[in-house]
């Protein structure tokens, strides 16, 4: 695209992200994250949604927290990117706490209420476990 003097703008990097995201492409994820900020697009908060996600899905939460941070707003598709990435990295019980933490400011949806739904499911299943484990 750019090599055929196009400039990519804030919805090509979108794209760009979940595409990162999807072939849990981190580095690369990462070099967009830098053109996103040279741009001057960081406060983005659509661009800040697709780089909690890509973090998480690439594994790093601790990137993704620091984007989540920094949003000068976050909504119900900010909160769900982050604690999916909770949820999906095993981080259950920090899940729950920011899911409280969401509920003081933001209304779930149903995609929150799923992931609160797994992640409940998930607590219940490692208290099953360890139980039959001391047994």
């Amino acid at each position: 695209m750019q090599q055929e003097g196009v400039q990519p703008d804030s919805v090509t990097f979108v794209g760009v992200l979940n595409a990162c995201a999807s072939l849990v492409a981190l580095e690369e994820g990462r070099c967009a994250h830098k053109q996103i900020i040279q741009n001057g697009w960081d406060s983005d908060v659509f661009l800040g949604n697709s780089l909690v996600d890509m973090y998480a899905k690439c594994g790093s939460m601790e990137d993704a927290w620091r984007v989540f941070n920094k949003m000068p707003s976050r909504g119900v598709i900010s909160w769900n990117a982050i604690l999916g990435g909770c949820a999906m990295h095993g981080h259950g019980k920090e899940a729950l706490k920011h899911f409280e933490q969401m509920c003081e400011g933001v209304h779930p949806d149903d995609i929150t209420l799923f992931v609160f739904c797994q992640l409940v499911a998930m607590q219940v299943w490692w208290m099953k476990a360890c139980a039959v484990m001391l047994r």
